[in-house]
């Protein structure tokens, strides 16, 4: 399970890491062209078809499902400082993934999202993620100064209550993470 304090304090690191290390004006990957909405009803058929694929061994979502998910349950674990309104995913072949973080307003002088950009995959059968780009603000980030991000995150996804991953693929708009007994 993870800990209440631990997305956004991954997310804090992230926008440090952006705002303190080798910054370089400009813009980033371009996110894919497609609108992903995020509500309370789409988090409850995610986590109803959550529970269905885990039993069948193979839990499968779309950008909405998933954004709909991360984003309740991130809202009910956090209290009312919790920095973040919503996050919204978008994945792509080869799994290629689009994270955007919209934060409260004030968090960030200039404007409120952070844009994040990587692959998922599975490492010791656990899902891990690796980000090759961060931005802010027109700041991005890219290379090592995003390692420690990177770290912290897979840190969390290795937590023995986050399941055993066999395998993850990422198709346009779906992801499918494949489970082990």
């Amino acid at each position: 399970m993870l800990h209440r304090k631990s997305v956004p304090l991954a997310l804090v690191m992230v926008l440090l890491a952006v705002s303190l290390s080798g910054c370089m004006t400009g813009s980033m990957t371009a996110f894919p062209d497609r609108e992903v909405n995020v509500s309370v009803e789409t988090a409850l058929d995610a986590q109803n078809a959550g529970m269905v694929g885990l039993m069948g061994g193979q839990v499968e979502m779309t950008e909405e499902q998933f954004s709909s998910f991360l984003t309740v349950l991130l809202q009910q674990n956090t209290g009312p400082a919790n920095p973040i309104q919503s996050i919204k995913t978008w994945f792509e072949p080869d799994n290629k993934i689009y994270i955007r973080a919209e934060l409260a307003e004030g968090v960030l002088l200039g404007g409120n999202t952070l844009d994040l950009v990587g692959t998922v995959g599975v490492q010791d059968n656990h899902v891990q993620v690796t980000i090759d780009e961060a931005a802010a603000n027109g700041y991005s980030v890219s290379g090592a100064a995003v390692q420690p991000v990177n770290a912290w995150i897979n840190y969390l996804l290795s937590d023995p209550n986050m399941g055993v991953a066999v395998n993850v693929e990422t198709s346009e708009g779906m992801v499918m993470i494949g489970l082990g007994g």
